[in-house]
């Protein structure tokens, strides 16, 4: 066999690291700042493309199961990556927690309102957009705030049998919800009355980015995600209160190698999310960090 002369073997090699990608798959709170991530990262990697998919962390960890090739998982909290360790579907070891997720009510600059709990009870918000809690995680957590605020309540004999507890430690208003045939009114009482009349309609999005989409569009406020509500879209037409991490779910964004997808680009792009760039990235986007 012909030895490859070495300006062949420089092209060929040159060819293969551009087509190098790692191929994620994220919870949609991530849209701006992992863009951001996976840009810091290719520049420093001029062989390797990072490509993202934003959608609700539940749909993603379905999918997982059903075989989406996919290189990293980042989800919007610890249980679908949990979820998908103990069926083997993840690198040993690769779990990490990367940040912990902020919550915010947003509301119309137009109405005039001062930004906090209080405004959601102004009769002219009639609609409140929030991620369908039956596929993310920052809807669940959007109900646990609503609660929180005296504005719904769950109901006092909920069908918890029909929610499959995967760790034991787990609270019934954090247990993953895919496959159940009921909806959240089984669960919460999410129509609180105003002299006799629906405090205000929710407007479910399938993730928390088409909450804020519908936010925008669709209802004078909304129950979002932080890094979302601190992006320019919605924080110039908008107003908005952050809420104490004591008044909700606490979500604790794990992410994950998936198995068999350890390759050294995936491998280096996990490491970068939790290096000093990566972190100062994250933080700026409104994420609170690890160790912080």
């Amino acid at each position: 066999m012909q030895p490859v002369p070495w300006t062949l073997a420089l092209l060929l090699l040159g060819t293969a690291l551009a087509q190098s990608q790692v191929r994620v798959v994220a919870a949609s709170d991530l849209q701006f700042a992992l863009t951001e991530l996976a840009r810091a990262f290719e520049a420093r990697n001029p062989g390797v493309r990072v490509v993202l998919s934003f959608g609700s962390s539940g749909k993603f960890y379905t999918q997982l199961t059903q075989g989406l090739e996919a290189d990293l998982f980042f989800s919007a909290e610890d249980i679908y990556p949990r979820l998908l360790e103990e069926r083997g579907l993840t690198e040993p070891g690769t779990r990490r927690l990367y940040a912990i997720g902020r919550m915010a009510i947003w509301l119309d600059r137009r109405l005039g309102l001062r930004p906090g709990p209080e405004a959601l009870r102004d009769p002219r918000i009639t609609r409140l957009a929030i991620a369908n809690p039956v596929h993310a995680p920052y809807g669940r957590a959007g109900l646990t705030l609503l609660e929180h605020l005296g504005l719904i309540r769950r109901l006092p004999n909920p069908p918890l049998s029909d929610l499959p507890r995967p760790f034991p430690e787990l609270r019934w208003e954090e247990i993953p919800w895919e496959g159940l045939t009921r909806g959240v009114e089984a669960y919460w009482d999410v129509t609180p009355l105003r002299q006799g009349k629906p405090r205000f309609e929710f407007v479910y999005g399938e993730n928390i980015s088409q909450a804020a989409q519908m936010a925008l569009t669709a209802t004078q406020a909304g129950i979002l995600a932080l890094p979302l509500v601190l992006h320019e879209s919605l924080a110039r037409p908008g107003v908005y209160w952050v809420a104490p991490l004591e008044s909700h779910l606490r979500l604790e964004q794990n992410f994950v190698i998936l198995r068999g997808q350890a390759r050294p680009e995936v491998v280096a792009f996990h490491r970068f999310v939790q290096s000093g760039e990566g972190r100062s990235i994250l933080r700026r986007y409104g994420f609170l960090l690890p160790g912080e």
